[in-house]
């Protein structure tokens, strides 16, 4: 069995932990204006916790540097503001090392988002 959740991935200089099963798979990522952020969409096996694994992706902006190592995901455009946000991976070995310290994303059980924003990193 698989299921399909929807996260918020934050903008900035640090990365988005997301706690991902092995067998994730990204299938879409979208800037959604009404939201005013990137979101990306992941397919894998119902969350265990006891089975997730931290993965750690950062919005970057064009002409914006990233480390050879990151993984190209894909890019989400602002239809309206004209602006591109091109999604990365982070390497999985040097994730929590090598880098600024950050907050962990757990996944959300689904449910009612927050009015306005949902939290980065929340499955919708």
């Amino acid at each position: 069995m698989k299921t399909t959740s929807k996260y918020l991935l934050c903008f900035g200089q640090e990365p988005t932990e997301l706690m991902l099963m092995p067998d994730f798979r990204v299938v879409l990522c979208e800037y959604l204006v009404g939201a005013k952020g990137v979101y990306l969409w992941v397919e894998q096996s119902p969350v265990r916790s006891r089975k997730a694994i931290p993965r750690h992706f950062i919005v970057a902006r064009p002409g914006k540097s990233v480390p050879e190592n990151y993984e190209y995901i894909d890019s989400a455009v602002d239809p309206f503001g004209s602006r591109a946000h091109h999604v990365f991976q982070l390497p999985v070995k040097t994730s929590s090392r090598n880098q600024a310290p950050f907050s962990r994303i757990l996944p959300q059980s689904p449910g009612t988002p927050e009015p306005g924003h949902p939290a980065p990193g929340r499955r919708i």
